[in-house]
């Protein structure tokens, strides 16, 4: 598998399990949304740094980023510009996670699913207008698909949905720092968990003193959740960030509706939210979308970043060779 292929299932797998993931975080409602959001980032930044440790050479030969943590290594990320983006990108995925938290504990998992059903048009926008991203035919169509049926959910809502737009614009941010930022997946989400590791730690000693219950319903079966409230947060945000350094904004962007197909049919079938019969139009062009997108892989037959394919994947037609057309997207190590 080439690693554009590779980068393409690890998006896939990134935004699978952010679809499901409302089933997880639902489970653990007896503990309070601030008290998740600290337990993830708690646990998140410990198993990151375990694995940059011990495990780094076994993750880059699973095609992930990742840096062995040594002391030239950590002297070499304290520079303006890591520091830069890794405190943005953390203030991002941290207002990400507490709007997506909040939405799942009061009952607006759907709501929260139409903000990712928002965030891959604002990601496409950011790839073609900041990045000089190109879109092939199919992809404009996918896009323009996208456009319609957002357009017709916001108008069943019948509002301007502060909450889906929140959620947006913080993961479609996020995802530009990972792509431009010169962190790998590995050093990256450690730096930006273990910057927010002393609020959320400070938050969950004055509510565990105040008598908060920050163990949940002291039930036998929270304890274990928040020990896995890391697992849940750290595996597809590894994924994630691998990929986005080998697949365009565009790509990404057009995917993540992945996401919030799966979390909008868990609030609707497994948590039971009322769903309008008319929101399901809009998500039905959303769907026909996605089915434009696969067309346009398997048609393309090329590298799923726009760049030129290497010698050895290059495809032979009646002896002409044929490759891209198309500029190959810049990449920022």
């Amino acid at each position: 598998m080439t690693s554009e292929r590779r980068a393409l299932g690890q998006a896939s797998l990134a935004y699978t399990w952010w679809g499901a993931s409302a089933i997880f975080w639902n489970e653990l409602g007896s503990v309070a949304p601030i008290d998740q959001l600290a337990w993830r980032v708690l646990t998140a930044c410990l198993y990151l740094t375990v694995g940059g440790v011990f495990f780094a050479k076994r993750l880059q030969a699973a095609g992930i980023e990742a840096s062995l943590f040594t002391s030239s290594t950590v002297r070499a990320y304290l520079t303006t510009r890591h520091i830069a983006y890794g405190v943005s990108a953390s203030l991002m995925i941290a207002a990400n996670w507490a709007l997506f938290l909040w939405a799942v504990s009061n009952d607006q998992a759907v709501e929260a699913a139409l903000g990712y059903f928002l965030m891959p048009i604002l990601t496409v926008a950011l790839g073609v207008g900041l990045l000089g991203e190109r879109l092939r035919v199919l992809q404009v169509g996918a896009l323009v698909l996208c456009v319609i049926g957002i357009g017709w959910t916001i108008v069943v809502v019948g509002r301007l949905p502060l909450i889906a737009l929140s959620v947006a614009a913080t993961f479609a941010l996020y995802g530009l720092l990972r792509k431009q930022g010169p962190w790998d997946a590995i050093s990256g989400l450690t730096f930006e968990t273990g910057i927010l590791v002393p609020l959320f730690l400070v938050i969950l000693v004055v509510r565990g003193v105040s008598g908060e219950a920050i163990f949940g319903d002291g039930s036998t079966v929270t304890p274990v959740l928040i020990v896995l409230t890391g697992v849940v947060t750290m595996v597809p945000l590894i994924a994630f960030a691998s990929a986005s350094k080998r697949v365009s904004l565009s790509i990404l962007g057009l995917l993540q509706y992945i996401n919030p197909t799966l979390q909008f049919f868990v609030g609707w079938q497994v948590l039971g939210e009322v769903v309008q019969a008319d929101r399901l139009i809009g998500f039905g062009w959303i769907w026909a979308a996605l089915v434009l997108i696969v067309v346009d892989e398997v048609l393309s037959q090329r590298p799923v970043d726009g760049g030129v394919a290497r010698s050895d994947e290059r495809l032979v037609h009646r002896g002409e060779r044929l490759t891209s057309k198309e500029p190959s997207v810049r990449r920022e190590r």
